[in-house]
């Protein structure tokens, strides 16, 4: 009986062992599968990447351009650029509103942030302030410059929010900005 207790519990202890070690997916694998995601989203969405900004406003339909950090940006909406007075200096107060949105084709999902029906305050953070939001939202507007500035953006998992980079999830986002000084 003692024999038999004691191949049980090696036996459990093998499987726990064995399984905990071995989840199924590298963190190479999540970045592989993300890239793929990106990939496909942009075919599925006929969006056209170029790796400089266009030189005129308005862009080219669908146009995105790849920045150095892996983001792909485009600028629906100039904002108050005409005026000058709102342009965008480190410290300065952003109010967003935004959509969040996986790339998924089969099951997306979406977050709401556009208005207060949908969630009752808007994302606010100082410009600059690395502490603040991801690294991705600051440079998307860095982009925008202006208030009543609107964009679109994917967001790979390095350069996004801290649960999109433990989980290895890309996001799409529609922003629109106001600056206050």
């Amino acid at each position: 009986m003692k024999l038999f207790s004691k191949l049980i519990s090696l036996s459990l202890f093998s499987v726990l062992v064995f399984s905990s070690c071995n989840d199924g997916v590298t963190y190479a694998e999540q970045l592989k599968a993300e890239k793929e995601l990106i990939a496909d989203y942009i075919k599925r969405e006929n969006i056209k990447v170029v790796t400089e900004f266009p030189k005129e406003f308005p862009w080219g339909d669908k146009v995105y351009v790849l920045t150095k950090s892996g983001m792909y940006f485009r600028l629906e909406s100039e904002g108050d650029k005409a005026s000058g007075v709102d342009s965008l200096e480190a410290n300065d107060k952003v109010i967003t509103r935004f959509y969040q949105h996986t790339l998924s084709a089969t099951s997306p999902d979406t977050l709401f942030n556009w208005n207060t029906v949908s969630y009752p305050f808007p994302t606010t953070f100082n410009y600059a302030d690395a502490t603040q939001v991801c690294e991705g939202w600051h440079e998307a507007v860095s982009y925008m410059k202006y208030n009543n500035s609107r964009a679109h953006f994917i967001l790979h998992s390095k350069i996004g929010f801290e649960t999109s980079s433990n989980d290895v999830v890309p996001y799409g986002f529609e922003m629109k900005i106001k600056i206050q000084k």
